[in-house]
């Protein structure tokens, strides 16, 4: 196995932190995720879940769309323009690979999974991690403080017991 070599996670925050930004100055709308796939949802499974009127904006000239397009791409970018090889893999880590099934169907069940729930558990918080904990704490929103604080203690707490439970 070759040597991963990773960006530094202060570039990813000024990058983060800069997009946030200009989103907002350029077209006054605070940045989020869960509500891109909401749209998507709301767009393709047409349920009653997805009718909020977030959800209901269509066509390309939805900006959500475009966001969800660049995350994958940017991801793609970033992996071509580092070092050392580029491979795919559901590999997270050693200490994720020790408590993940080793079966690559099960391991992309279980992350399948996992993002539904995830998915779900933002609907139901009224956004997601990058809604509520960048541009919602940016902006000294309290419900998003109180958010961004459950789902790092959720996070916190979910990890402890699946390596103290599996690993």
């Amino acid at each position: 196995m070759t040597d991963v070599i990773v960006w530094p996670g202060w570039v990813g925050g000024i990058a983060v932190g800069l997009y946030a930004l200009a989103q907002l100055l350029v077209s006054g709308q605070q940045l989020g995720v869960s509500s891109g796939f909401g749209s998507i949802c709301g767009a393709c499974l047409r349920l009653p879940f997805f009718r909020h009127e977030k959800f209901l904006e269509r066509g390309t000239s939805s900006w959500r769309l475009w966001f969800l397009v660049g995350l994958p791409l940017g991801g793609l970018i970033a992996a071509l323009t580092s070092p050392g090889a580029l491979t795919a893999s559901f590999s997270l880590g050693p200490m994720y690979d020790a408590v993940l099934p080793s079966a690559v169907w099960a391991k992309g069940l279980v992350l399948i999974v996992g993002g539904v729930l995830m998915g779900v558990g933002a609907r139901m918080a009224g956004g997601c991690t990058s809604g509520h904990a960048i541009a919602g704490m940016s902006l000294l929103n309290w419900p998003s403080i109180v958010a961004a604080a459950g789902f790092f203690v959720g996070g916190i707490a979910a990890v402890q017991v699946l390596f103290r439970v599996f690993g």
